[in-house]
């Protein structure tokens, strides 16, 4: 299997959070359901192309990320990091919800601290649209930034299997990173001149669920009804 787009993927982010870590997100991958459904002990598990699998044995963490085959053959077959575009955008922001996850998970556990479902779900969002972005603009294409806040935090449906308490939490995460990205925007229109941009991320990225809500709700606050 070429692991290739995976790797680019961590690395990306790694880059972007000034991030090294030792392990590497193709090591851990399961492309079989059957084993991601005996290794699935969460609450209310359920079918989904792409979920990480978390264990804990004591001091000891075990971690997998499942993606589904078909998406990591898509990835093979036309890896956004060569050219991002309408037909591999849907796969892309998959399997980067599951790196972002995985590196998120990996990262505070280097440091023991506890990382809880919410600020996974919301540091996924903030990795997609920063990703994205810099990917386009690296290949050139130059985009509308409105547009891409509004396919990414707009235009959303979710599982209809998910519970209330687990379509609340999804629902709050894609508004407070709607609300912290629209506000890079604003803050930093200027993406060649990016330092200033990358060192906000880095900061955020370290902080605590409660303050990154915090920041979201007191420096990042909405310019348009939503």
């Amino acid at each position: 299997m070429d692991s290739a787009p995976l790797d680019r993927m961590q690395l990306r982010l790694e880059t972007i959070y000034e991030v090294d870590l030792a392990d590497r997100v193709v090591d851990f991958l399961i492309t079989d359901p059957d084993v991601a459904c005996v290794l699935d002990t969460s609450v209310n598990a359920r079918q989904s192309r792409e979920k990480l699998l978390v264990q804990e044995d004591g001091d000891d963490l075990r971690v997998g990320l499942y993606l589904d085959r078909d998406v990591v053959d898509r990835l093979q077959r036309d890896d956004p990091s060569r050219g991002l575009h309408n037909e591999n955008l849907d796969t892309f922001c998959l399997a980067m919800e599951g790196v972002s996850h995985f590196l998120y998970v990996a990262y505070n556990a280097k440091y023991e601290r506890a990382v809880s479902l919410m600020e996974l779900e919301l540091q996924a969002e903030v990795d997609k649209y920063v990703c994205i972005a810099s990917l386009l603009n690296e290949q050139g294409q130059g985009y509308k930034d409105r547009r891409l806040r509004t396919w990414l935090f707009e235009d959303v449906s979710y599982d209809k299997e998910l519970d209330a308490h687990q379509l609340y939490r999804y629902q709050q995460a894609n508004s407070y990173a709607a609300r912290y990205c629209e506000w890079l925007s604003c803050q930093y229109p200027d993406r060649r001149r990016n330092c200033d941009m990358l060192n906000e991320l880095r900061r955020f990225y370290r902080k605590t669920q409660g303050q990154k809500m915090h920041r979201i709700s007191h420096a990042c606050r909405p310019s348009y009804p939503r």
